[in-house]
């Protein structure tokens, strides 16, 4: 909080390097498409993953797709508090109505966290790279992606223990496991992706046009705030945009001063605030729901892990 409010400081103080002149001539269809893009990557797209890798550690009762969302928006909420409640709420809910056990909630947790890793940092490269031609740079990264795929399957057969309860399939069938890593990498690149759509929306708004290049790695900078910082990389993440601007870390068409780098990412924070707080409220109810349906409702149990 100390950070976030050093730089909303910094940024405010810092008038006339920044560009807060321009959001008093905001396009709305920006603005709309700039909210749109935030939760598709903030909620929609991090719910579809965890959907996707918890399933089949699921012991009891189905995991739905919308209760997995409902999930993850609440989650997203709670995180903004310094010890991550979100996290530590998700896990315990998922223990108690669904059987995912804590080794299965590591086992998950590292399994997205490898995905996460290798995803950007193939997008790292391939971005610092920026070769001429856009179309290669697609081609690359689908051949990388299949490479890190087909070699994972057999491997993540292996490295679940063998005390973690799973889908049968997960531990004999390397064309299911392939499938289901294909899908990891599948769901999180396009969460990259639309990320990335986001600061190019947020960096256009701002009167700071970039290059698709430029909000990769912006992209990339936001993701690992997220998944490394404390509460959703609260003011970790407006520090670390202004001075990747300052400091060149984007091409030289995008350089900025540090307050403008900064003024962006409050920009963007702001329209997070507004979505997360809505959707998110939206899925604690929904979950909430879901709590006294499950809780009326027979056959409820806890694994003993």
């Amino acid at each position: 909080m100390a950070l976030l409010g050093a730089s909303i400081w910094f940024a405010v103080s810092q008038q006339e390097s920044a560009s807060w002149p321009a959001l008093a001539e905001l396009n709305p269809a920006l603005v709309v498409a700039l909210m749109l893009a935030i939760f598709l990557s903030s909620i929609f797209l991090p719910g579809l993953q965890f959907w996707v890798v918890t399933r089949p550690f699921v012991t009891t009762r189905r995991l739905d797709f919308f209760t997995m969302q409902g999930l993850i928006a609440g989650s997203a909420l709670l995180n903004y508090t310094p010890v991550k409640a979100g996290l530590i709420g998700r896990v315990a809910y998922l223990r108690h109505f669904h059987g995912v056990g804590l080794r299965a909630a590591v086992v998950t947790h590292a399994l997205i966290v490898a995905v996460f890793i290798m995803s950007c940092g193939i997008a790292l490269l391939i971005t610092v790279w920026r070769p001429e031609s856009g179309l290669m740079s697609g081609v690359v990264i689908v051949v990388a992606f299949v490479v890190l795929t087909v070699i994972g399957a057999p491997l993540l057969g292996v490295l679940i223990p063998a005390k973690v309860a799973v889908d049968s399939r997960m531990r004999t069938s390397r064309t299911w496991r392939i499938g289901f890593l294909a899908l990891c990498f599948g769901t999180q690149v396009l969460s990259l992706a639309v990320t990335a759509v986001r600061w190019w929306l947020v960096f256009l708004i701002m009167g700071k046009p970039t290059s698709l290049a430029d909000s990769w790695l912006a992209a990339l900078v936001h993701v690992v705030t997220v998944m490394g910082g404390p509460a959703n990389g609260l003011g970790f993440r407006e520090w670390l945009i202004g001075f990747a601007a300052q400091r060149g870390f984007f091409s030289a068409e995008a350089q900025l001063n540090l307050s403008t780098g900064m003024a962006v990412s409050l920009v963007d924070r702001a329209a997070e605030a507004i979505i997360l707080i809505v959707a998110g409220l939206f899925g604690l109810a929904l979950v909430r729901r879901g709590l006294r349906a499950e809780k009326s409702s027979p056959g409820m149990g806890v694994v003993p892990d």
